[in-house]
């Protein structure tokens, strides 16, 4: 036991992502390398200088950043980027690699590749899907392209931590790597810190300290109900679909309803939303750039409405959840493991891309708040108890220093989805 001890306490730790955004992988990194910076010796290396960056600064854990690192196809970049991983390697000498993005995936993949052949050194590599993107919403022939470069990725990993039970199935299915490459571990959350304001304080600082974005959206106070959402603005988020069933709700006049969308986005995801909401003379919409700590805001809704596209498991649904807000999401990636089928009162669940049954669903639970209410408080039980980030992080340091396990599929049962 005592060597062991020592050898956790020695492990150095770099994490590596493709860009320093504070999105879920960013979180993701950003509890791992706090919560076990104590412990080990932690980096992390990423593109550009956004709030991870800044976040991982605050916490006093080094962060590097790889210039070269962009979403953008760029062969050049990418054989840059690689050389910059590759003497990052040489001079951290981590035990453990651990990548959080599939651009990333493949180039630390080949980087470290070739750090071994250099040095005979063998540093533990595992990499993390936080959602397949061959799911995504694409041409075939790009999916194709992105599942064979799934492939060629998970060659050079030990191991493969899912984010939900789908994503290992779906890794499985596809051939992405052999069942025992692949494990799920469910993202968690410390409900302990988290902080909401009270629904009316956050309600008021929303619509009354801040302004419309869209002049001719003609927002009116006071409003009776809020649905809300936190989001980027980007196609997989499908928020397209809740602007469409908010369009309906106004339209039958059920109650006096306001709709806020927290998030960012770029050009054209953006520009589709602005224009939706001014084509269709949308009443009573806020759209707010991200705020800090978006998350305490979260009881100003009395709905929650997440309606991806593709998803693989989202953190704001787990801080939906603590918060005890009502939720409304779609069947895609994780939600189904967080929101289950079997207790209907955590969640409810809908096809993507389905406007009208969103609608109804919406008007479901205005119509029966004390069941909304009911809902709400066991899907507060239930982060608690099966999605602390006390279980990620245990989960995790499993992963890294369990020695690899024979050649053998993991029998875990899984529901399969209509």
């Amino acid at each position: 036991m005592k060597n062991e001890n020592i050898k956790h306490q020695t492990s150095n730790i770099l994490y590596i992502i493709t860009k320093s955004v504070w999105g879920g992988a960013g979180k993701y990194i950003f509890d791992l390398a706090t919560c076990l910076s104590d412990k080990f010796i932690i980096s992390v290396a990423a593109g550009g200088q956004g709030k991870l960056a800044q976040e991982i600064r605050k916490s006093h854990i080094p962060y590097y950043e790889i210039k070269s690192f962009q979403r953008r196809i760029n062969i050049l970049k990418e054989l840059l980027a690689g050389f910059e991983v590759l003497f990052l390697l040489f001079k951290l000498k981590p035990d453990i690699i651990h990548v959080n993005s599939s651009k990333a995936g493949g180039i630390v993949g080949a980087a470290a590749w070739l750090y071994k052949l250099l040095t005979r050194r063998k540093p533990r590599l595992i990499f993390t899907a936080h959602g397949w993107a061959f799911l995504e919403d694409r041409p075939k022939w790009q999916l194709d392209l992105i599942k064979f470069l799934s492939k060629l990725t998970a060659l050079f990993y030990d191991k493969i931590i899912c984010v939900s039970e789908f994503d290992r199935q779906i890794g499985i299915k596809n051939k992405i790597a052999p069942s025992y490459k692949l494990v799920t571990v469910h993202n968690g959350i410390d409900v302990s810190k988290l902080i909401f304001l009270p629904k009316e304080k956050a309600r008021k600082k929303i619509l009354l300290t801040t302004n419309c974005q869209l002049p001719t959206a003609n927002c009116q106070l006071p409003i009776t109900k809020t649905i809300g959402t936190i989001a980027e603005w980007t196609r997989n988020k499908g928020l397209i679909y809740l602007l469409e069933a908010f369009e309906k709700l106004q339209i039958s006049n059920i109650l006096p309803l306001t709709l806020i969308l927290i998030g960012s986005g770029e050009n054209p995801d953006k520009e589709k939303i602005y224009n939706f909401i001014k084509k269709h003379n949308l009443k009573n919409v806020y759209l707010h750039q991200w705020i800090p700590n978006a998350a305490s805001y979260l009881k100003a809704f009395d709905i929650f409405v997440l309606p991806s596209v593709k998803e693989g498991f989202p953190y704001v649904i787990l801080e939906a959840m603590a918060a005890e807000i009502p939720i409304i999401a779609s069947k895609v990636g994780g939600i189904p493991e967080m929101l289950s089928k079997e207790s209907e009162f955590t969640g409810i669940l809908i096809p993507p891309k389905n406007s009208q049954i969103l609608t109804e669903k919406i008007i479901y639970l205005l119509n029966h708040p004390h069941k909304a209410k009911k809902m709400a408080q066991t899907a507060r039980k239930k982060v608690e108890k099966e999605f602390a980030l006390e279980k990620m992080i245990r989960e995790t340091k499993n992963i890294y220093f369990s020695d690899l396990p024979a050649k053998t599929s993991q029998k875990i049962k899984f529901e399969k989805r209509t």
